[in-house]
């Protein structure tokens, strides 16, 4: 009986030793190539859910890289709009009988780029420009002689313009931020800072649509404010016009920072 002791009390110091230099490393012990019979059976009963996993895993994989590869803002996939050359939306075909949840990915993507192109031709100027040409307006604001060989006009940098947005809604500010002058057009490049307090904005739902114009609803979220209020949203409409029964380009627009 002791000597039957003595061998239990061997064998629990040897498997306490053994526990303690896995610790001892700070990580997961790495497992033995010698497999048991037990394990190997219990490998081969869980092989029908591996393979599962296995193929689970493959079909996400293909999916993160589908859309890994798209490069154009459609969440929803299926590729059924992308951006054009200029930035506005292109549908492969008319949208008329497209799902709302497109029109409303197609409407996020179309409002992210009417704010990147308000912001470069009202804000900072998107043409090249000579900062020691200068002239200025009766209120003593600056204007940056534009170099651009394709802008010799203001008509030219209002077409350039429309190539996002509709010329249904006229920008008005357009005409005080560039001038004509000796044969030139003059750009006033503010560069001012954006708002501070602006967080994201997101095209929440559809508001109206008729043959040639869908009306969105963008919701536009900020951290505070100056008066050190806390966060809150403003609603804003935002619309798109259909021209040539496939292109959409930004309409009634308000930029949100």
């Amino acid at each position: 009986m002791k000597k039957l002791l003595s061998i239990i009390a061997a064998l629990m110091l040897t498997a306490g030793a053994a526990s303690c230099s896995g610790q001892k490393t700070g990580s997961a012990p790495v497992s033995s190539q010698e497999t048991t019979a037990e394990t190997a059976t219990t490998l081969q009963d869980d092989t029908s859910v591996t393979e599962a996993a296995a193929t689970s895993t493959a079909a996400v994989t293909t999916v993160t890289t589908a859309a890994q590869a798209v490069t154009q803002p459609d969440p929803l996939g299926g590729g059924e709009f992308e951006y054009n050359a200029d930035g506005a939306v292109v549908f492969e075909k008319p949208s008329a009988d497209t799902d709302d949840r497109i029109l409303i990915a197609a409407g996020q993507a179309l409002y992210e780029s009417a704010c990147r192109t308000e912001w470069n031709f009202t804000v900072d100027c998107p043409f090249r420009v000579d900062d020691s040409s200068i002239i200025e307006n009766n209120f003593g604001w600056q204007f940056c002689k534009i170099t651009e060989d394709s802008i010799k006009t203001y008509d030219d940098v209002l077409a350039a313009y429309n190539k996002v947005f509709s010329g249904r809604y006229p920008n008005s500010s357009l005409s005080s931020l560039y001038l004509e002058k000796n044969g030139a057009v003059y750009a006033h490049c503010g560069r001012r800072g954006s708002d501070i307090f602006y967080s994201a904005s997101k095209v929440t739902g559809i508001k109206s649509k008729s043959d040639d114009e869908i009306v969105f609803t963008v919701e536009n979220y900020y951290d505070g404010d100056d008066f050190g209020g806390g966060p809150y949203t403003e609603t804003e409409d935002f619309s798109a016009v259909i021209e040539d029964g496939n292109v959409w380009k930004a309409g009634i627009f308000t930029l949100p920072y």
